[in-house]
């Protein structure tokens, strides 16, 4: 480190508040706020993080953990954990799929949260004469609560990676390990969307055979967009494992581009995908695909944001750091994901009656 910079640093002896405040808002009680310490040096200092560990003397390149650990000031020390924290949450943000199939992000207080659920029941609109009575329709309307867990683990790092590795090197890594929390998390979204967020399987996905079991074809995937486009879904993503996403994406009409002009045109006004995002996961089960509209399918919500903990082991001559982030997802509407298996016969396994639109479309209204 710089000692010279670090002495006349502005903000010299303020770090553990700083650090305190930013817990502060982490962890309140009642309404937790995921807050990066960048983004608190940037609202109360009006400063980048890099420009901030400059002032300090702190040069990532150069610098490693036992230089700032070795500094007679301990305040400075409260910037490791925050050092830890901001790669961690570079990887877990890189997760490759519950960022995008998600609805929103909500904070929570608590292990457990309880949403509205709402079930269409006789509400077909009908045509009402001068002078008559407004006939009523049935909204029922009822509330679930699920529970949401905590996801963590530990990682240590020897005194040889304490001394000798700049802090860019060691974020390197700290972000892959990050990284693999967001696996993790993609687990949980994926096991969300196929069983649902209750534990007697009431908001599990429906699960649609194809019409030539074992010989996917497009029209399979067209079955199921149409149903959910005239449903109000937008089935914008595809999810499935290794050897259904290669089928899938070496079927002709995913891979052949289209030559010429048709003699007529024909277009689809019932919103049906020009383009879809496929993702690979391997928690989707063999000749399954999860079809889904991200905008209607769960929300996460999280009750206590990234946590980075340590502790200095001396036997082993190791610090042993530890990530938790307790968090769960929440269904929102069961006929945004839609699974489609190929080992079966569309015959014997077609739409749920709850994915039945005609009935609201077929209707009476004179």
């Amino acid at each position: 480190m710089n000692l010279e910079a670090y002495k006349k640093c502005d903000f010299k002896g303020q770090i553990q508040d700083m650090v305190r405040a930013a817990e502060a808002m982490r962890f309140d009680p009642k309404e937790p706020v995921d807050v990066s310490f960048a983004d608190l040096v940037q609202g109360t200092m009006n400063r980048t993080l890099e420009s901030f560990y400059n002032d300090l003397g702190i040069d990532p390149n150069m610098d490693t953990i036992q230089n700032i650990v070795t500094l007679p000031d301990m305040d400075v020390r409260w910037i490791i954990p925050e050092i830890y924290r901001e790669a961690l949450l570079l990887g877990y943000r890189d997760a490759p799929i519950w960022p995008n199939i998600i609805a929103s992000e909500e904070n929570t207080a608590g292990l457990s949260q309880i949403i509205p659920y709402i079930n269409m029941s006789d509400a077909a609109p009908r045509k009402v004469g001068e002078g008559e009575t407004i006939p009523l329709g049935t909204l029922s309307y009822g509330q679930k609560k699920f529970s949401i867990y905590k996801v963590g683990r530990g990682i240590s790092l020897t005194y040889e990676v304490l001394q000798y590795a700049s802090l860019n090197v060691v974020k390197l890594f700290l972000a892959d390990f990050g990284l693999k929390m967001g696996h993790a998390f993609d687990t949980l979204a994926i096991d969300c969307l196929i069983n649902g967020d209750q534990a007697d399987g009431s908001e599990s996905a429906p699960v649609l055979g194809i019409t030539t079991p074992g010989s996917k074809a497009y029209k399979d995937f067209l079955r199921i967009w149409i149903r959910m486009a005239r449903m109000g879904r937008k089935p914008s993503i595809l999810i499935g494992g290794e050897d259904a996403g290669l089928l899938t994406l070496d079927l002709t009409e995913f891979k052949t581009p289209v030559v010429g002009v048709p003699m007529h045109t024909l277009t689809m006004k019932t919103p049906v995908p020009t383009g879809a995002s496929y993702f690979i996961h391997g928690n989707v089960p063999t000749n399954q695909e999860i079809i889904l509209d991200p905008a209607k399918s769960m929300i996460k919500f999280n009750a206590q944001p990234l946590k980075v903990e340590s502790e200095r082991i001396v036997s082993n001559q190791t610090e042993a750091f530890y990530a938790t982030i307790t968090s769960g997802f929440a269904r929102m509407f069961r006929d945004s994901a839609v699974i489609m298996d190929d080992s079966l016969n569309f015959s014997a396994t077609p739409f749920p009656s709850y994915m039945d639109i005609d009935p609201y479309q077929l209707v009476d209204i004179l």
